[in-house]
């Protein structure tokens, strides 16, 4: 008997939930993080260019499409073990996140993203016998990456995300 993916349920994702290692409440969250994630992303994870040359190559065309593809089945691969509770926190930090990226960048000039981007390498190069140095700098560079990679500004924030952003509890949610 064939297994039928739910809806937005990437093929990776086949041999793990073969082995019973992603329960149907964890796909419900990894469905929910596609999702939330195609709100955001205004860009291909794989461009229509490279699926081309891919489906050339190969003769099929790669199951990482969208950037709520790729999360997704990153985010199962890495914390399949977790718990659904864990899990669902570990969907709300990502949210967050993108929300955050929205916020902090969209409209800025490119001299506000490459004084990032220097913070970021002045804090890289800091000696190693100082631990969490200016983490604030590196996770706005993730934010920046982010924002960049997925063109997360060429889709408005939907009042839902404001909504959701606003009520967000970091010291209850976050991981």
């Amino acid at each position: 008997m064939e297994l039928t993916l739910p809806k937005h349920v990437n093929p990776e994702l086949m041999p793990m939930i073969r082995q019973g290692l992603l329960s149907p409440e964890k796909l419900a969250i990894l469905t929910e993080l596609h999702a939330i994630v195609e709100r955001f992303a205004g860009s291909l994870y794989t461009d229509e260019e490279t699926q081309k040359k891919i489906l050339e190559r190969t003769g099929s065309i790669p199951d990482l499409i969208t950037w709520g593809d790729y999360f997704q089945t990153e985010v199962a691969s890495r914390y399949f073990l977790e718990s659904e509770e864990s899990l669902q926190r570990i969907i709300d930090t990502i949210r967050f996140d993108l929300i955050s990226a929205h916020l902090i960048f969209s409209g800025k000039p490119d001299h506000y993203k490459d004084k990032i981007r220097a913070e970021v390498l002045v804090s890289k190069g800091i000696d190693a016998a100082l631990p969490n140095q200016d983490l604030e700098s590196q996770h706005l560079e993730i934010l920046l990456n982010y924002f960049e990679n997925m063109e997360i500004g060429n889709k408005p924030l939907s009042l839902q995300d404001k909504a959701w952003y606003e009520s967000f509890q970091i010291d209850e949610i976050a991981i």
